[in-house]
C-alpha cells in the first residue's frame, strides 16, 4: 500500500477572555475523517483558502486582518493513517459578543470552553478529542488571558510535531516520539 501524502490543513484556536475560552465545534458523525470530535475550527485549505475563509465556513466567524494570526503549533499526521494532515494551527483572539453558529453542515454544535476544562471533560469521558486538539488544549492550559497566550507565541520557535503509532495490547495508539 503506497503512503498517503499529507494534505495541507489549518486551524485556527479562536480565543476570548474574561473568562479565557477556546471556541471549539463538534464534527459531524458521519465525517470522513475524525467523525463526532470537538477539535477547532478548520480543516484542509487550497491553495485559494486561507485560515480566516476557513474559520467562516465553518462557524461564519470573519477576522480578515492576517496580521492578527499568530502561528502556534504545527502538526503532521503519522505515516500509516488512511488520511494524513500537513496542519498549522494558529491563535487569533475575538470578543465575547462574537457569535458562532454551525454553518454548512461541516459542523453539528459549537461551544466556548476554558482549555482546562475541555481537558478535564475529555478525561471524564464527556468530550471527545483526538490528538493534536488535547495536545494543543494541554499547551494552553495555565494561560490567563488570550494577550498573555499570543504574546508568548509570537516570537517562539514552532517546532513540527510528527507523532507516531503504536500497538500496545494489540490496539493502536498515536504517541508522541
Amino acid at each position: 500500500m503506497a503512503e498517503v501524502e499529507p494534505v495541507p490543513a489549518a486551524s485556527v484556536l479562536l480565543l476570548r477572555d474574561d473568562p479565557f475560552e477556546v471556541l471549539m465545534i463538534r464534527r459531524p458523525e458521519k465525517s470522513s475523517f475524525a467523525p463526532d470530535v470537538w477539535a477547532f475550527p478548520g480543516g484542509g485549505v487550497e491553495e485559494s483558502d486561507d485560515v480566516d475563509r476557513e474559520l467562516f465556513e465553518e462557524t461564519g466567524i470573519r477576522i480578515i486582518d492576517f496580521e492578527k494570526f499568530v502561528w502556534t503549533a504545527h502538526w503532521i499526521t503519522p505515516a500509516g493513517m488512511p488520511k494524513r494532515f500537513d496542519t498549522y494551527f494558529f491563535l487569533a483572539c475575538t470578543g465575547r459578543g462574537t457569535v458562532a453558529a454551525p454553518r454548512n453542515g461541516e459542523i453539528v454544535d459549537v461551544t466556548w470552553i476554558s482549555p482546562a476544562d475541555a481537558v478535564e471533560r475529555h478525561l471524564r469521558g464527556e468530550f471527545p478529542l483526538v490528538f493534536p486538539t488535547l495536545k494543543n488544549l494541554e499547551a494552553i492550559v495555565g494561560f490567563r488571558s488570550s494577550e498573555e497566550l499570543i504574546e508568548s507565541r509570537r516570537k517562539a520557535e514552532i517546532a513540527t510535531t510528527r507523532p507516531i503509532i503504536v500497538v500496545e495490547n494489540g490496539k493502536k495508539k498515536i504517541v508522541l516520539p
